[in-house]
């Protein structure tokens, strides 16, 4: 097997991994959004106010592809369009009269 190899202490070694881990992940601050970007998705609260469910309903409807989730930032957020759409879906075949999702 021929590549490069480095040679480091224990201590070395550590050191290294816990610059790298406080770089990717101490440092980096969420990005906010935009307004712009705010007024198009939902929060995980919101959704599940608007919906009517709970965390778990909401977690449930994820893993069965009912709502995509999109992440950014580290942030779970739902796409108001996509929400919008799946609550006129459920009046439509439900005949307006029940809104349960």
């Amino acid at each position: 097997m021929q590549g490069n190899f480095i040679m480091l202490q224990k201590d070395d070694l550590k050191q290294v991994v816990s610059e790298l881990v406080e770089e990717l992940v101490g440092k980096k601050s969420q990005p906010d959004l935009t307004s712009e970007e705010s007024d198009e998705y939902y929060t995980r609260d919101q959704v599940c106010e608007r919906l009517h469910i709970t965390y778990t309903t909401l977690w449930r409807m994820q893993k069965e592809g009912t709502i995509i989730v999109h992440k950014l930032g580290g942030r779970n957020l739902y796409s108001k369009r996509e929400i919008t759409s799946l609550v006129k879906s459920k009046v439509q075949r439900s005949g307006g009269s029940d809104l349960n999702v």
